[in-house]
């Protein structure tokens, strides 16, 4: 659970890899009246909420010859309307000079999201990649729908994201910052709302709620077209662990 201790200032911003649980925690703060949280402000192939709707390579460009100045801008605009916290989402490995700035930034409060069950993150990833569909509020056949992949590309990714978090976490238990990690199962815990509300120093809000739903089964063989080859594979290799429901 979030430490006590309240966050000193009125920024954060929220990390992580694709598929663990980011964009859920944006939604849940969201839906808090006290805060708002933007998307990926350096995503490489658009930049959230500006008047340039196309996302012309320019703008793109220019965001990214100075992501000090437009780390800057976006705060400047948001901490001038009626929210208490602002913030938004990066994702490890899309500007490392963004990175770079929000590592070097203590007054930044860091929200870190991991997810453990390596598994359940890339069969994900590997599904939404396929659909183009990162994000939904409502059921419909997209959840039932089943990925064709074998084990083999799923352990290089795997191994991808958890060589990744495990260096990520090594530096960020280091930084000075006020900074939480939370595991996506936390996420959807008992008085994990209460705890992430402590934690921004925002009062808490009994309606807080994420209208997203999960994107595949819970049971997480059940994604899959051939779900024997990847139970061989994974129980083999010691993880059976995570061919169990996830929540």
């Amino acid at each position: 659970m979030p430490p006590s201790t309240p966050a000193p200032g009125r920024r954060f911003v929220i990390m992580g890899l694709p598929r663990s649980g980011t964009t859920y925690l944006m939604t849940l703060l969201n839906a808090h009246r006290q805060v708002y949280c933007s998307g990926e402000q350096f995503n490489p192939y658009a930049v959230v909420d500006i008047a340039d709707k196309d996302n012309a390579f320019s703008t793109i460009a220019n965001r990214d010859a100075r992501p000090g100045q437009h780390m800057k801008d976006f705060f400047d605009k948001a901490l001038a309307g009626k929210h208490e916290r602002v913030g938004f989402k990066f994702m490890l490995g899309h500007n490392i000079r963004a990175l770079n700035l929000i590592l070097e930034d203590p007054d930044l409060t860091l929200i870190y999201v991991h997810r453990d069950n390596k598994l359940a993150q890339v069969s994900s990833w590997i599904k939404a990649s396929k659909t183009r569909n990162w994000a939904q509020n409502r059921v419909d056949e997209h959840i039932s729908r089943k990925i064709d992949v074998a084990p083999r590309k799923i352990s290089q990714h795997w191994h991808d994201y958890a060589t990744m978090d495990r260096l990520f976490t090594h530096m960020f238990n280091g930084l000075a910052h006020h900074r939480m990690r939370v595991e996506y199962r936390e996420m959807f815990a008992p008085g994990f709302n209460d705890g992430l509300c402590d934690f921004l120093g925002i009062a808490r809000d009994g309606g807080m709620k994420s209208p997203l739903v999960k994107q595949g089964s819970n049971d997480i063989l059940d994604r899959f077209e051939n779900p024997e080859a990847i139970r061989t594979y994974f129980t083999r290799i010691g993880r059976a662990d995570w061919l169990e429901p996830e929540l």
